[in-house]
Parts: C-alpha cells; sequence; structure tokens
C-alpha cells in the first residue's frame, strides 16, 4: 500500500513539472457511503458518515476545460481509504464547472477473504470557483467492479457522496 501511495504522489508531482498552468490546493468536507449487499434475490443496503481531506492538482487546459488528479484520505468509523479521483472539469461560465471521471478507492484496513480492497468508481459532481483561491465542490460515485470476489452469487457495492471546500495555493 505505501507502494501504491508512493507512486501517486511522485505522478501527481511529475505531471505538474511537465504542465504550464498547474494550480495545487487542498480539500476537506463531508462523506456518506451507502454500501449495498445482494445475494440472490435479497438486497440490503445503509449509510454512514464521515469527513474526507486531500491535496489535489488542476492542470489548465484552455479556458474551458481542466483536469483535476486528486490523493485524498477518507475516513467512515474509524476505517480509512485512499481516493484517487482523475476528474475533467468542464466549465459552463467562469465560475461553474461539471465534474466526471474515474476515481480509484483503495483500502487502508486489513484484507478480507473474499473481498478486495480496491474499487473503480465513476464521479459526477459540481463545481463553484467562489474565488480565483476558493472552491465548492459536491460529488457522487458509483462503484463499477464487485469487492466480492468469492465464488458465491453475491454482490457488494458502495457509493460516495462527497460536499467539500478547498483551497488553491
Amino acid at each position: 500500500m505505501n507502494k501504491v501511495l508512493i507512486i501517486a504522489v511522485l505522478a501527481l508531482v511529475s505531471i505538474g513539472v511537465n504542465a504550464q498552468n498547474v494550480d495545487f490546493g487542498v480539500t476537506a468536507g463531508y462523506l456518506n457511503v451507502r454500501a449495498s449487499v445482494k445475494v440472490e434475490d435479497v438486497s440490503v443496503s445503509g449509510s454512514d458518515s464521515g469527513f474526507f481531506v486531500g491535496f489535489i492538482a488542476e492542470f489548465g487546459a484552455g479556458d474551458k476545460f481542466k483536469v483535476q488528479p486528486e490523493l485524498v484520505y477518507a475516513n467512515v468509523n474509524h476505517s480509512g481509504a485512499l481516493f484517487l479521483p482523475v476528474l475533467g472539469k468542464i466549465y459552463l461560465s467562469d465560475k461553474f464547472n461539471l465534474q466526471v471521471g474515474p476515481q480509484f478507492v483503495f483500502s487502508l484496513e486489513e484484507s478480507i477473504p473474499d473481498f478486495s480492497s480496491f474499487e473503480l468508481d465513476f464521479v459526477g459532481g459540481i463545481g463553484v470557483d467562489v474565488t480565483d483561491k476558493l472552491f465548492v465542490e459536491a460529488r457522487y460515485s458509483i462503484q463499477l467492479n464487485n469487492s466480492y470476489t468469492g465464488s458465491q452469487d453475491v454482490t457488494v457495492k458502495g457509493n460516495y457522496l462527497t460536499v467539500g471546500i478547498g483551497r488553491k495555493f
């Protein structure tokens, strides 16, 4: 897991070295997780809340499109995970943007047999640049892969709602 973290940080920094228009910053906020388990015809779901905090890099690719990779620590009920979203930001105006892209999630908890510690999500969201440095964002992500890797007919997935604030340096 430490190798993944080191590689992610190095990738984030090395991309910034080659980019001409890059802003770095921090983000934090509210996180709600909704988990669902489906066994044959029976489904059970529940949700819980926590927080997230992390680092962002925003790469300009013109006035209307930017790419924003992030390295985020998320915590719900004392269980931690690393979120690595790579989002395209489409600006509809000077301040308002739509966000879409993949998110890679790595559990920081001890592995459980028949369960993956990795998930792949699709993220959609909105953002508002309040000032040149301050922004607010709301996102929803849908898990694409099944966390259960065993031989039974079981599906385990999670979806995330995040609402946060951030500051660019």
